[in-house]
């Protein structure tokens, strides 16, 4: 027995929430044990604490010759912490250095205990050497010299699963891998995990929402619900019993309206100088009408993230336009100024990588939101900008550095020299209290509860997180709504109530939804329209069905 954990119990005493309740569980040398359930279940929770960092309230975990419970001291809680690795559901905590050198970090780390490159070339060479072996099982070792920030999301999963793998633990924890990838891509890591298994023999503990990884990778499935295991068995089994309770999904309704978005004869190249081209789209024409859903498929790094960006002026063209309808004209967004500042403000964008802040509230991120989309508060930006002697162009640009990720946000306002305070004196939060109304009116859209608004952010599933996320998104009844990947870590419960809410949402707001999804099932029941994008082209634009059957026909040729 590699691992068992006994009646463990944790309370959030912050909300009072019971998060588990009497867990126990075990895992065999070389097993594999999937945990499935609905969003808010504790999966993430009851992984954190089998990694050794979160505290919990009651019960014992036993590990090898370890014994850990909530009173065990610091030492023996670092040696349980060293045996075990994690990868976090959503994580990109990367270096901003080459897949290689991230890998390499990583087998610094096993040995010497710090995530420094040495500068003595000939042991450079030897972690370099092993961490190209990592690669390669990892299915990026074409990729080893490319600067981690500018992989595929699904690449980025498969390199910190590698820098785990580096760090030869004895007990693997994964929370929803692969969530982001195509399926090819998907089947490929859950082969890396087996030989893992196999050429290591780390036992594998993993969450996952999608049944197909745990019909293809565990040798048995616990189901967990609200915060109980309620049961332990052949995957197949439990797979049915969880998926039962499925709610019926909403007809699909064909909604008139003219177009608002056009890509014309766009091209954007990235070319990294050690490394060579990356990516190139080419002379790429679409546009996108009100009151539609475009999926956009494709396999991991063909270019789909860049497009959204684009579309939603975050990223520049190479050459081509990209042009809103504003007030009758149609409004270049690549032209930095006042009226594509305005016109912007009818963009929604939920990002891939979305980071909420983790101790804001609710209600207070309405009002944020708010404060760079309201006409009347960019209108006052403006004016304290001119004041400043700041150009409308730069606050165009400021304002579109707002709307990234915040990690990313924090880096290209490092890169220009400025910080956060020059964004919150521009764009002051909308009155908490006047930003209620437009809360709770999004809120009932994404099915939301209104108490939600004086909840904090760490006090939410991830399922809560990721329809807060879009509510945001929907503040300024968006003329386009752009969706970069968000609900590939949502349990097949919670997405179908999220698929249910996109629908109501176009109804009733009317946006352009233009949507990328690896979950091709998911894209197939919302879509109106869909794209099929391969290697920075535009192969298939058409019927949902007809598009994802020719994207699952190339990806098996290609296998």
């Amino acid at each position: 027995m590699l691992l068992r954990a006994e009646s463990i119990s944790k309370r959030y005493r912050e909300t009072n929430i019971t998060a588990l309740k009497e867990v126990s569980l075990s895992l065999e040398e070389g097993e594999i044990v999937g945990i499935i359930g609905e969003s808010g279940a504790g999966k993430s929770t009851l992984l954190r604490i089998l990694r050794g960092v979160e505290p919990f309230d009651s019960g014992k975990i036993y590990f090898e010759s370890l014994e850990i419970e909530p009173t065990s001291p610091i030492g023996s809680v670092l040696e349980y912490q060293r045996r075990v690795a994690i990868q976090l559901q959503r994580s990109f905590g990367l270096w901003p250095d080459s897949a290689v050198d991230n890998v390499v970090r990583a087998l610094r780390y096993s040995t010497m205990g710090e995530e420094t490159l040495t500068e003595d070339e000939g042991e450079y060479k030897g972690y370099r050497r092993r961490a190209l072996e990592i690669l390669r099982v990892a299915g990026l070792e074409a990729r080893a010299d490319l600067w981690s920030q500018v992989l595929s999301g699904g690449e980025k999963q498969r390199l910190i699963v590698a820098r785990q793998i580096a760090r030869r633990p004895k007990l693997l924890l994964l929370d929803e891998p692969g969530t982001m990838t195509d399926p090819a891509t998907r089947e490929e890591l859950v082969e890396t995990l087996k030989r893992v298994r196999d050429e290591l023999n780390i036992g594998i503990i993993f969450a996952s929402h999608n049944p197909q990884i745990h019909r293809s990778l565990a040798d048995r499935v616990l189901l967990l619900e609200e915060g109980r295991i309620t049961d332990d068995g052949e995957p197949e089994r439990i797979l049915r019993k969880f998926l039962s309770r499925l709610e019926a999904p909403l007809k699909k309704v064909e909604v008139e309206g003219p177009s608002v978005l056009r890509m014309e004869g766009v091209t954007k190249l990235y070319k990294i100088f050690s490394y060579g081209k990356v990516f190139e789209l080419t002379d790429t024409s679409l546009e996108f009408r009100r009151g539609e859903i475009t999926g956009i498929v494709g396999p991991s790094g063909a270019g789909k993230t860049v497009i959204l960006r684009m579309l939603a002026g975050l990223e520049l063209a190479d050459g081509g336009e990209v042009k809103l309808l504003h007030k009758g004209e149609w409004v270049t967004l690549g032209k930095f100024g006042r009226k594509s500042l305005h016109a912007r403000t009818h963009i929604g964008m939920l990002h891939q990588e979305f980071d909420l802040p983790y101790w804001a509230r609710v209600l207070d991120l309405f009002a944020a939101r708010l404060g760079i989309k309201d006409y009347k508060m960019m209108e006052d930006a403006l004016k304290r900008a001119q004041r400043a002697g700041i150009s409308e162009g730069v606050v165009d640009a400021l304002s579109r550095v707002a709307e990234l990720p915040e990690g990313e946000m924090e880096t290209r306002l490092r890169e220009a020299g400025l910080d956060r305070e020059l964004l919150r004196e521009l764009f002051r939060s909308k009155d908490p209290e006047k930003a209620k109304d437009v809360g709770l009116a999004v809120l009932r859209e994404v099915g939301l509860a209104p108490s939600i608004l004086e909840r904090n952010i760490y006090e939410l599933s991830g399922g809560e997180k990721i329809r807060i996320a879009l509510a945001l998104s929907l503040v300024f009844n968006p003329k386009v709504l752009i969706l970069d990947e968000p609900f590939g870590d949502l349990d097949p419960l919670t997405l179908r109530r999220v698929a249910n809410a996109l629908k109501r949402v176009k109804s009733s707001f009317r946006p352009a939804i233009v949507l990328v999804s690896h979950q091709l099932d998911f894209v197939e029941e919302v879509a109106d329209r869909c794209v099929l994008l391969k290697d920075g082209k535009v192969i298939m634009d058409g019927d949902p069905s007809e598009v994802i059957s020719r994207f699952m026909g190339d990806a098996e040729v290609e296998v």
